[in-house]
């Protein structure tokens, strides 16, 4: 029996003995999105529901099962591991779902059953060596934004992200440890899987970057926050990032709280804005971590489409998918 077959077994016994409901599993052979059908069966009713099967689920797979969504109204999730917070960004993305643990979530015509509380087994750790470390993830994000970096001298590196020289052997032996990267010939080498690794990359920065860049939150004296887009940033120094971000690639996110990542101090951006720190202000600013140019106000699309995946938002999550669909698709 294979992973898959594991976790959908163990969910199935856990439905059946939690609710009382009976089950059966078909598998899919023509769609690839999809592993198979769950019909469930009470006294007097039955309900079928297209199914995906993952071993974890994590906020790089809603973007995917939004778009599944649209296609299939009747879908359910399956997992082994599905931690509360994502269970709750199940539900308001109107998902149906359901663990080894029993706890569920099906609303299908006249069912509505929601079980909370079940614990399930914690995933083991993978270690990830030294690629998804801090520092890893620094040039791993130069990477994904410009393959050709990957080609520069280990020394350059070394100076412009201030690492030492034998951690960026480490970081690339890594990558090509985990099958992401691949050498072409004695000068080239490439990034294969991005995807993957991206997806990686997204579920690490938020853990283990991301926390270390915050600088505060604050609010503008003069209640700018309704008025943002005609703020006058310094885009060399400092850009949107996160929803007002996503506003401005694509015209259609309305930002309910503002972010800037830059290389400013937070002095200098109190003066420069007008900002008050607030614990419970609208703007959040984050170090800026990157060393390459940008152009534009907002950040780049790879880190924007990163925080509203990480933001476990419906709406974040939709505007998302249409960010990768219009600005990132090509690259992977």
């Amino acid at each position: 029996m294979n992973t898959s077959e594991h976790v959908l077994y163990k969910a199935i016994n856990a439905l059946e003995e939690r609710t009382g409901l009976k089950a059966r599993w078909y598998a899919s052979l023509r769609d690839k999105n999809l592993d198979g059908r769950l019909e469930i069966k009470s006294e007097d009713q039955k309900n079928a529901f297209h199914a995906v099967v993952k071993k974890e689920i994590r906020n790089t797979h809603l973007a995917n099962f939004l778009q599944l969504k649209v296609e299939h109204e009747d879908l359910i999730i399956i997992a082994e591991t599905i931690f509360p917070a994502i269970r709750e960004q199940l539900r308001k993305m109107g998902l149906n779902y359901l663990d080894v643990g029993g706890n569920c979530y099906l609303k299908k015509n006249d069912w509505y059953f929601l079980i909370e509380g079940f614990k399930t087994e914690a995933p083991p750790v993978v270690n990830k060596d030294r690629a998804f470390t801090k520092t890893g993830l620094l040039l791993l994000f130069h990477f994904l934004n410009d393959p050709t970096y990957l080609n520069t001298t280990y020394r350059e590196m070394a100076e412009t992200y201030d690492i030492a020289l034998g951690n960026i052997n480490y970081i690339i032996n890594s990558l090509k440890e985990q099958n992401y990267l691949v050498r072409l010939n004695k000068k080239e080498l490439k990034l294969i899987r991005k995807k993957e690794l991206f997806d990686e990359w997204i579920t690490a920065y938020e853990q283990k970057l991301k926390p270390t860049l915050f600088m505060g939150n604050f609010r503008f004296l003069n209640g700018q926050d309704k008025e943002w887009a005609k703020i006058p940033i310094k885009n060399s120094e400092t850009q949107w990032g996160e929803e007002p971000a996503a506003n401005l690639l694509t015209g259609y996110l309305k930002p309910g709280k503002l972010a800037m990542y830059t290389t400013d101090d937070k002095t200098n951006l109190i003066k420069k804005y007008k900002l008050l720190p607030d614990d419970n202000g609208k703007l959040t600013i984050y170090r800026k971590f990157w060393k390459f140019n940008t152009l534009g106000d907002t950040v780049p699309p790879l880190l924007v489409y990163a925080d509203l995946i990480n933001s476990g938002d419906a709406r974040n999550i939709e505007t998302a998918n249409r960010i990768y669909d219009g600005l990132l698709k090509d690259q992977f």
